[in-house]
């Protein structure tokens, strides 16, 4: 009995200084991870005084995640476990077999789009199927909000393997609308009738390289065997669907027809 009670004892002075260990390195991860986030935030709001949202959250994310290695150091450093080691290995081990390898994947192309900087925060891009505003990038996912009240979040690596149209990169946008005219008609007196009609639009950019269009579709036949021509009129817009399509046409056909009323008024006292 005597000569085992020094390895009694010896087994519980290992447990309490194992559970003493495990406490600092608790507290002192918990610490760590909130004042990482904490000081994360405030080189945000930092950088972002002078720099766009972009780099600001690449910088803060940067900051972030130095902190928290640093924490597992100082965590290793002060507990002096190799326990502690063996199970951040394990743990990293085991974040890998569960597909980190897309995290990473994530990561560096987060860091590829960074720098090559096909889209920023608050240009509307397509990517593969979605469309939207961009709202947050980080290094490992792009949020977009597509104007439907719904969040899209899209991880890094597949943005980087998708075509990406970014829609805002080019000052202002193309919009376009079809107007159906049924009936005979002098189709070059149409076109010029709904180029001034362009024309008086707004809101739309008035540069030289800017004006507005109309072109002749195509000319068919409807259901009551009626002749039916169908003009495209495209202006451009100072942001890309900046103003809707139904805003143009009902305005083309506003015009249209306030011209045909003073056209008949006109009409009217030569009868």
């Amino acid at each position: 009995m005597t000569e085992d009670q020094p390895a009694v004892e010896m087994s519980t002075e290992t447990i309490v200084a194992l559970l003493t260990n495990s406490l600092i390195a608790i507290v002192i991860g918990a610490l760590g991870f909130f004042v990482s986030a904490f000081l994360a935030r405030i080189v945000f709001k930092i950088v972002r005084r002078f720099a766009e949202p972009t780099v600001a959250s690449f910088i803060s994310t940067i900051v972030r995640v130095g902190l928290l290695v640093f924490t597992l150091k100082l965590i290793v450093d002060q507990t002096g476990a190799a326990g502690i080691l063996v199970i951040l290995v394990t743990a990293f081990t085991g974040a890998f077999a569960l597909g980190s390898e897309r995290i990473a994947g994530d990561l560096v192309a987060g860091i590829n789009l960074f720098f090559l900087r096909f889209y920023r925060v608050g240009d509307m891009v397509t990517i593969s199927e979605f469309q939207g505003r961009i709202t947050a990038i980080s290094l490992t996912h792009t949020s977009l909000d597509n104007g439907e009240r719904d969040q899209i979040v899209i991880p890094n690596s597949e943005i980087f393997s998708q075509t990406i149209i970014n829609h805002t990169s080019i000052p202002g946008g193309v919009l376009r609308a079809t107007v159906p005219i049924i009936g005979t008609h002098d189709r070059e007196v149409m076109v010029a009738r709904l180029l001034a009609a362009a024309q008086s639009f707004d809101p739309q950019l008035r540069g030289p390289q800017d004006q507005p269009s109309v072109v002749l579709d195509e000319v068919s036949f409807n259901e009551n065997e009626s002749i039916m021509s169908s003009y495209i009129v495209s202006i451009y817009t100072p942001d890309y669907l900046h103003a809707i399509k139904s805003k143009l046409l009902l305005h083309i056909m506003r015009t249209l027809d306030l011209e045909e009323l003073e056209s008949a008024e006109t009409a009217e006292p030569q009868a």
